[in-house]
């Protein structure tokens, strides 16, 4: 009896902690660089690109949800803490891709003057010390919440940061060499998924082979839809991404078979039978708005996040 208090107890107070963190890093911080820059806070937000956060936290998700897979329990059996754990990393990932937008943003001036003429730089909404400013501070808000959260997850927030730098920024600025760009994509995606499922209580040994070549091959290669938009002025930049190599047809061509092969792959890794159908009628309206004119992401990365989303439940029926 007496240890089940103490053990009630220690667990009230990490939830209690946990959600004092919730609070000060998702309310209490953006509250006071708001009274410090509003303006700028304002371009950071409207430049969030919260569709491209949302797929790295779904593959997280996946990550918890393949280890509860694999211990045959459900979500719900555990106590609360994962719960908080969970929505921290996802703050700590929004602080992080604050960074990593603010340094792309950065280094790729010239061809958003073509490409996305709306982004901050160009429009001149902020000034470059002060964004460049309120990028390294959201990245060590990143590092010191992940920190505060857990090890595993310092590692994931460290890695995908990383990644994601030399992917985007001088001196080696990868995404300029399109199968490389691409790994580091799969390799972000992977890190992702691999926090999750240690954060669940996994370790990296125990990940299914064929769940981790899911992540790092159709999954990643399916992702070039987001450089159809950028062909212009990747093209300018000398920027190598699929769609500059191959023109525009023949990279629709290529990413329509690694959507294809990713959406009947997820179901095959399910072994549910019933989900190949919702992976046919999935994957037909993301080819579709794959070629839809004039072309818009929004509808491909809808279908997109809710596949990922719809694996996440049915890891966990």
């Amino acid at each position: 009896m007496e240890w089940f208090i103490i053990h009630s107890n220690y667990e009230t107070c990490v939830m209690m902690y946990f959600s004092l963190l919730i609070v000060l890093f998702a309310f209490v911080i953006p509250l006071l660089l708001w009274l410090w820059q509003s303006r700028l806070v304002l371009a950071i937000l409207k430049d969030l690109r919260l569709l491209r956060i949302l797929h790295y936290f779904t593959l997280f998700l996946l990550g918890v949800g393949l280890y509860q897979r694999q211990r045959l329990t459900t979500l719900h059996q555990e106590n609360l803490i994962l719960y908080l754990q969970m929505i921290l990393f996802f703050i700590a990932l929004v602080y992080a891709a604050v960074f990593a937008i603010v340094s792309n943003n950065l280094a790729d001036v010239e061809t958003d003057r073509i490409s996305n003429p709306k982004r901050p730089l160009v429009t001149g909404a902020v000034e470059i010390r002060s964004y460049t400013l309120a990028g390294y501070l959201s990245l060590l808000i990143a590092f010191g919440l992940a920190f505060l959260i857990s090890s595993k997850v310092f590692i994931g927030i460290f890695l995908i940061t990383f990644g994601y730098f030399i992917y985007s920024c001088p001196p080696l600025r990868l995404k300029r060499y399109v199968f490389i760009a691409k790994s580091l994509i799969g390799f972000n995606s992977l890190v992702m998924m691999v926090t999750g499922f240690r954060l669940g209580g996994g370790h990296f040994g125990d990940i299914p082979l064929l769940w981790l070549i899911f992540v790092m091959g159709p999954l990643a290669f399916a992702a070039n839809f987001v450089d159809l938009k950028d062909t212009a002025g990747d093209k300018q930049m000398n920027v190598n991404t699929l769609p500059v190599l191959l023109g525009e047809r023949k990279a629709r061509l290529f990413i329509a078979g690694f959507t294809f092969l990713a959406y009947f792959m997820g179901a095959f890794l399910l072994q549910h039978y019933f989900i190949y159908a919702l992976a046919a009628l999935t994957c037909a309206a993301h080819i579709y708005f794959l070629y839809r004119k004039p072309y818009n992401e929004l509808p491909i990365f809808i279908c997109y996040l809710s596949s990922l989303i719809t694996v996440f439940v049915m890891l966990l029926v």
